[in-house]
């Protein structure tokens, strides 16, 4: 097990073991299939039942700052992300979706950055944050190495760059804001790109991360393995963790609050604002009307149990998903 990213701590203990990882995915497999309105396509399965991080694994701790950290007990897919297919056809039909979500966060994000501003997202994916981003009146360009992903938001008129950061050779201070939506916690090394943002960003540019909340999965796992819990209580949370795509946890780092700013900050950030945030979107190839109803409801009784029956008390960020902006 190499160090750790966020405190080079090299001590981890086991939080899920890899037969517990197993027995998430299979209900993952159940959970999506109950809500499917018919059987769907490989392609359609994509970031629904197949991931690239799906192997046999447990989930770690850190035993310096609680990072969580998935061990992988067989080796990933030979191909690597930028190789990974998506068809278009399925794209294009949930497209809208995510597109949706994003023009929903208009508040708070638009007004931190003025009209005109130079903006740039790290792992643009589809491209629905590049499009939202020009609906707000901002300059946008993305980052993906995924061939697929990119092509299809170029077929849409916007400029990605199929590369890593680090390899795009942006000039200094180029961009007002520069944004890592939901790609953040499966960077292998994310120091060079944090170095890297800080150099492209103007002084007092805008740096946005939003990445699943390991925090939330970690007292999801708690209160699922304690005794005492009131009836429909772990169907509760294992829905929960569904809407929200953290069964089995097919990231590569769980992050929370403590461990975004101990890892951002040294590079030149400072943190200005947070908020609990959900999925972008449950990309299911068609959404039954109670399936929408659940997951409105099922989130909105998770925003309210995150100071209460999940609370660990403080100041913290207990949603299934956290958002986090700083300034350079």
């Amino acid at each position: 097990m190499p160090s750790c990213p966020v405190c080079a701590g090299t001590e981890f203990n086991t939080l899920v073991s890899s037969d517990e990882i197993e027995s998430e995915c299979r209900y993952r497999e159940r959970f999506i299939k109950q809500r499917l309105c018919r059987p769907a396509s490989k392609s359609e399965l994509k970031d629904l039942t197949d991931f690239f991080h799906q192997g046999k694994a447990e989930i770690l701790a850190c035993a310096g700052c609680q990072l969580l950290v998935r061990n992988e007990l067989e080796p990933p897919p030979a191909e690597a992300y930028s190789e990974e297919d998506y068809d278009a056809v399925v794209i294009e039909d949930v497209y809208p979706k995510y597109l949706d979500a994003f023009r929903a966060k208009e508040k708070p994000y638009r007004t931190l950055l003025p009209e005109g501003a130079n903006v740039l997202e790290i792992g643009s994916h589809y491209g629905a944050f590049l499009q939202t981003a020009q609906e707000w009146g901002w300059t946008i360009s993305g980052v993906d190495v995924g061939e697929d992903t990119s092509r299809f938001a170029r077929s849409k008129g916007f400029v990605v760059h199929k590369s890593e950061l680090q390899d795009c050779r942006f000039s200094a201070r180029a961009f007002d804001g520069v944004f890592i939506w939901n790609c953040f916690e499966q960077i292998d090394d994310p120091k060079p790109v944090l170095r890297e943002a800080h150099r492209i960003l103007k002084p007092g540019g805008l740096f946005v991360v939003r990445t699943p909340n390991g925090l939330f999965y970690e007292m999801c796992r708690r209160h699922l393995a304690g005794a005492g819990l009131r009836e429909g209580a772990a169907e509760f949370l294992l829905e929960a963790m569904g809407y929200n795509n953290l069964l089995g946890f097919p990231y590569l780092y769980g992050h929370s609050r403590p461990t975004l700013e101990r890892l951002i900050q040294p590079f030149g950030f400072r943190s200005q604002g947070m908020l609990n945030s959900e999925l972008i979107t449950l990309p299911l190839p068609a959404n039954p009307s109670w399936v929408e109803h659940e997951e409105h409801v099922i989130n909105s009784e998770v925003k309210m149990l995150a100071s209460s029956v999940l609370s660990s008390g403080g100041e913290e960020l207990l949603g299934p998903w956290i958002e986090i902006w700083f300034r350079s």
